[in-house]
């Protein structure tokens, strides 16, 4: 089930994080954990609920997916990144004192 058409009400919705996001280091930031990520301070500050940026973050990673599906090159560009976390985690694996 993908969620096309509807970026305006998605922005109604989140409108704290729109907002919080103009004051982010990045104009690119995606919040998960880029440094001086105005989003992520407030998470931390207790002023936005880890549960709301959380669903911020779902629709767009489902409509990813979807996209995934009818696009080749994007597809690939997943399954190479996929293919790349595997091989750090078996890499960091290796040190079983590594904690991240």
């Amino acid at each position: 089930m993908g969620l096309h058409g509807t970026d305006e009400g998605l922005d109604q919705t989140f409108a704290e994080i729109i907002e919080l996001a103009r004051d982010c280091r990045f104009a690119d930031c995606a919040h998960p954990r880029e440094p001086d990520c105005a989003v992520l301070s407030a998470v931390e500050d207790g002023h936005l609920a880890r549960r709301h940026l959380d669903s911020h973050h779902r629709p767009q990673s489902e409509n990813a997916y979807v996209a995934s599906r009818t696009d080749a090159w994007l597809s690939a560009e997943m399954k190479r990144q996929n293919k790349h976390g595997a091989r750090l985690r078996r890499a960091l694996k290796q040190f079983p004192n590594f904690k991240a």
